[in-house]
């Protein structure tokens, strides 16, 4: 059976990221926007092959520009390039809003762009390891959620890819949202 990612499990599992850390920062922004964001893992993740696109790879993925943070911090967009709901791939913008909590993306987005100022814009949203930028693919991804998630006494082989959506879902349910507003 697999374990459901809720606000309170990320929010132990954030617990035990440094902040000081390029790939615990990564992880913690990559995590929350995932969670907050309704992003499935294929969403904010990519394979190395992908990166054989060269400029096309921002048609189709994330990155660095698809993030703005607006100044005052009350909210940030997410511009998704290509998804189903999205079939010309005119970009979809989702508006997130901040709140004080730990787990949000808000919060975590802007410790992450401050310590990624090295890369282009046009550079994959997420990368592995600040001077090597190894693809953050799915795999290192579910591998992560589950080691932080054993670090923190929430189990291990109970979590996977499908977790961070379903935290959304599971939140969104909760505040009284129907589920085709949800889908």
């Amino acid at each position: 059976m697999r374990s459901l990612l809720t606000r309170p499990c990320l929010k132990h599992i954030i617990h035990h990221l440094s902040p000081s850390d390029y790939n615990d920062v990564v992880t913690w922004a990559a995590f929350t926007l995932g969670c907050a964001g309704f992003r499935r893992v294929g969403e904010f993740t990519y394979k190395e092959s992908d990166r054989e696109l060269g400029h096309e790879f921002g048609k189709w993925f994330l990155t660095k520009k698809s993030i703005r943070v607006r100044a005052s911090g009350s909210y940030m967009e997410l511009t998704i390039p290509s998804s189903k709901t999205d079939p010309f791939r005119r970009g979809i913008i989702v508006t997130i809003a901040a709140s004080n909590y730990s787990a949000g993306p808000v919060h975590a987005m802007r410790p992450f762009l401050n310590i990624d100022t090295h890369r282009a814009q046009h550079a994959p949203l997420f990368c592995i390891g600040q001077s090597g930028q190894q693809a953050f693919t799915r795999e290192y991804v579910v591998q992560r959620l589950q080691n932080l998630a054993s670090i923190a006494g929430l189990g291990h082989s109970a979590w996977n890819g499908h977790s961070f959506r379903r935290v959304a879902a599971t939140g969104a349910t909760e505040t009284g949202l129907s589920e085709h507003e949800i889908s």
